[in-house]
């Protein structure tokens, strides 16, 4: 046996004998087979990839199978060959891997935001009094921008990470992580980036702590509030003012751990810029700075056009309009408005209608701005008059200018307009042929938030360069109305909470959906009690699409693909016709992808009210209905209609199966009555289940309210 012993050492000494230190190794460069030993200083938190370290450097590992037992603080031998991954220096495939020793520890080193790059890639880090720029929002899929003292830099988070939608701390923190890279630029001289690997990775500063996001509420044309909660009791302060310098100092003084702060006297559709702040004796807590603004005296009109048939019979008051190919003429018509100023934003134009409003604008005296994207055609620009200025996205950044907005007289109370939606104004495809959506809105606060938007693109910063500095949340004329850009905006969180928030139904239309995180999040859904989601995809078969997941999960999702023209919708339904449940509707430019949240300039609004989501429903309805049904849904659960929900006591339901016959529950699950009737009237008011039975044994349970 001491001679086994004996031997094993000596091949041992043998193999780390050879190996090289990490800096000689990546010195030979892509294609040299090298062998290494090294710390690691990750785990499945990062998925697959392991990274190790030795005195020397970093180095990053590709191989699953060979290192799927790899966890921190191993030491490892490993020989494999070098290569290229988006940038970053990895060996893949591990031919051998040997563990050493077990238990120990690499202390990160301290740099700043300007080093994170190949002098650091793949070691240890560590970065100090980091503030993120989206503190008191969520950790999504993708990239997350932090400044640390005048220096700016990026965090991933992967799917699956223990951060992923976690708060992000408001605050100084100390950041701890990865230095990686992930770029299609060529020369890789970009897309440098730290993997926190969990929440010990991201260590607050001091004490006391915001805890939660700051949220809006009660917002007025002279006032809002704002409320937060701290880790511990403190006080209830903030400055403010209507320029980043801020300037006004509230001290409403106090010692709790729920804070609401009124801002009064204020000015009407007016930005105001506020840091929050709770002091508990030595230890202040501060937040981000947030960018807020009140509410207009503008009318709030919101009105919703489609390109295509839509299913009235589903109206519950407002009719949904189908202005098929007067899509140009009505975005002509509203331009015509234009008296001041006209802003638009939109990624690909080739309509000759359009193209003539425009001019017409510009002739009359409107001063007209015009963002293009410059990886399409955009032949409509070649017609517009050549004194009208156009700012085009630079196309050496990853993503596009995928948006379709315009502002109409933004400085206007009564003549503001903002249009946003799907649709390209290309003829005939997306204005006419394409199944899309416009929206326009008579705000001047939503004009104001769109016009920050707009110029900071107009001012050459695009996609993952540009700020979150925009209001989000507004009153218009007593409607709550949210608007996010992309990718600024952390658009994918709002996404969540907005499916998060389904307590009856959820249907969507989208073109594309290829978010994992999404796409977990409309299965958990699907599987809460008396929760009905009915979703339609286009674009079924692209790589990474959520189609298949969806189906597999049983949710009752139709594909779109095949049909003469694509669905270019990207819009959701929330729990229309249930009044007390926060019927909603969100709609933009926004695909549910990662290039949408991380990469592309997008807008997305969102709209609680029952008459809006109500309208959408309508256009939902016919493409459903367009679509082939066998009656059964993908759970195999018996695919009916109730109307009207909420009801005041008469409900219907209709199936394309024979119903046997209906079941009534009240919330608590007992059985109050059965029926073989299709209409029937419930006398109390509440919440019920109605279990409806076919002939064939199918069956499903949906939920309803009785006003």
């Amino acid at each position: 046996m001491k001679k086994i012993t004996t031997g094993i050492l000596l091949i041992f000494v043998s193999f780390t004998t050879f190996s090289q230190d990490i800096a000689t190794a990546r010195s030979q460069g892509v294609g040299a087979t090298v062998t290494i030993t090294g710390t690691v200083t990750n785990g499945d938190e990062l998925g697959p990839i392991r990274y190790i370290e030795d005195a020397t450097a970093g180095l990053a590992l590709y191989d699953p199978t060979a290192l799927s037992g790899a966890v921190r603080g191993d030491e490892i031998t490993v020989t494999g060959v070098l290569v290229d991954y988006n940038g970053l220096m990895e060996m893949t495939p591990v031919n051998s891997s040997v563990t050493n020793s077990v238990g120990n520890s690499v202390p990160p080193q301290i740099i700043t935001p300007i080093q994170i790059g190949e002098d650091t890639e793949s070691e240890l880090v560590q970065i100090d009094n980091v503030i993120f720029n989206s503190g008191g929002s969520l950790f999504t899929i993708g990239t997350h921008d932090f400044t640390s003292n005048g220096e700016s830099g990026k965090i991933y988070i992967r799917s699956g990470s223990p951060l992923e939608n976690s708060l992000i701390p408001m605050g100084p923190v100390t950041l701890i992580g990865i230095s990686s890279q992930y770029t299609s630029s060529v020369p890789a001289n970009d897309g440098y980036q730290i993997l926190p690997r969990d929440s010990a990775d991201i260590i607050p500063t001091g004490n006391l702590l915001i805890t939660s996001a700051i949220t809006q509420s009660n917002i007025t044309t002279s006032s809002f509030n704002l409320s937060w909660t701290t880790s511990d009791s403190s006080t209830t302060e903030c400055f403010y003012g209507t320029t980043s310098a801020l300037g006004t100092n509230i001290n409403m003084g106090g010692n709790t751990m729920s804070h609401t702060l009124s801002l009064s006297g204020l000015q009407a559709a007016t930005v105001y810029y506020v840091q929050v702040y709770s002091v508990n004796g030595i230890d202040t807590a501060f937040s981000n700075m947030g960018v807020y603004i009140t509410s207009s005296n503008s009318s709030g009109k919101i009105r919703p056009y489609f390109n295509h048939s839509v299913d009235v019979s589903y109206s519950s008051g407002v009719d949904a309009q189908n202005i098929t190919t007067y899509f140009n003429d009505t975005i002509k018509a509203y331009m015509d408005l234009a008296q001041n100023t006209l802003d638009i934003c939109v990624y690909n134009a080739s309509d000759a209608t359009i193209a003539s409003a425009i001019n017409d604008a510009y002739d009359r005296g409107v001063q007209v701005r015009y963002i293009a994207d410059d990886d399409v055609v955009n032949s409509m620009l070649g017609s517009l008059n050549t004194n009208i200025p156009i700012v085009y996205r630079d196309n050496s950044l990853s993503g596009i200018m995928h948006n379709k907005f315009i502002i109409i007289d933004a400085n206007s109370t009564n003549n503001s307009w903002v249009m946003g939606g799907s649709t390209n104004w290309t003829n005939p495809s997306n204005l006419f042929n394409d199944y899309n959506n416009i929206i326009f809105i008579q705000d001047k606060a939503v004009a104001q938030a769109y016009t920050i938007e707009f110029n900071e693109m107009w001012n050459g910063t695009f996609g993952e360069n540009k700020e979150d500095n925009t209001p989000h949340y507004f009153m218009v004329n007593g409607t709550e109305v949210e608007v996010y850009f992309s990718p600024s905006d952390q658009t994918t969180s709002q996404i969540l909470k907005f499916i998060n928030n389904v307590n009856f139904t959820l249907e969507f239309g989208l073109l594309g959906f290829t978010r994992d995180d999404l796409g977990s999040t409309v299965i958990d859904k699907d599987g809460e009690f008396g929760v009905n989601i009915r979703g339609i995809i286009e674009q079924e078969n692209v790589t990474g699409s959520e189609y298949d997941n969806l189906i597999n999960a049983g949710v009752n999702i139709k594909s779109h693909m095949g049909v003469q023209y694509s669905l270019h919708h990207k819009y959701a339904i929330s729990d229309v016709g249930v009044a007390g449940s926060d019927p909603t509707v969100l709609t933009g430019s926004h695909n549910w992808s990662s290039n949408a949240e991380n990469s592309s300039d997008e807008n997305t609004i969102i709209i609680h009210d029952q008459t809006i989501a109500n309208i959408y429903l309508q256009e939902f309805e016919e493409r459903w209905g367009e679509l082939s049904s066998t009656g059964i849904d993908n759970k195999g659960n018996l695919e009916v209609e109730i109307y009207p929900n909420p009801s005041k006591g008469t409900v219907t339901i209709t199936s394309e199966k024979e119903i046997n016959h209906i079941n009534i529950y009240n919330l608590e699950g007992k059985l109050i009555h059965t029926t073989l009737s299709k209409s029937f009237e419930i006398t109390s008011s509440g919440v019920y289940f109605i279990n409806v039975n076919s002939k064939n044994g199918n069956y499903t349970i949906r939920k309803i309210v009785i006003q």
